[in-house]
């Protein structure tokens, strides 16, 4: 089984743009979704069939990640400063 090469997700979408995280993307050979890995966030990954759709479930799932960690009161592994950029980014 290879480790996949994780890309950027495309440079015209505003993800791509996102300060405090970065946005892998590649495509999984077997299902032939797009999954999308944020490193510096515990590795959350989401997938979505069109590479459109994972980008969307991208968003969704980082800023339910955030919202998750504040509840129940973890430590988010950012600056203060990235995660108030972000949220701010993501509305």
């Amino acid at each position: 089984m290879s480790i996949p090469a994780w890309e950027p997700i495309p440079d015209d979408h505003p993800l791509a743009h996102l300060e405090g995280v970065t946005v892998r993307m590649d495509r999984d050979a077997e299902s032939g979704a797009w999954v999308t890995y944020v490193p510096e966030l515990n590795g959350i990954s989401t997938f979505g069939e069109m590479q459109n759709q994972a980008i969307e479930s991208t968003r969704d799932m980082i800023r339910a990640y955030l919202e998750s960690v504040e509840d129940l009161q973890l430590p988010v592994p950012l600056g203060r400063d990235d995660v108030r950029k972000i949220r701010t980014f993501l509305g």
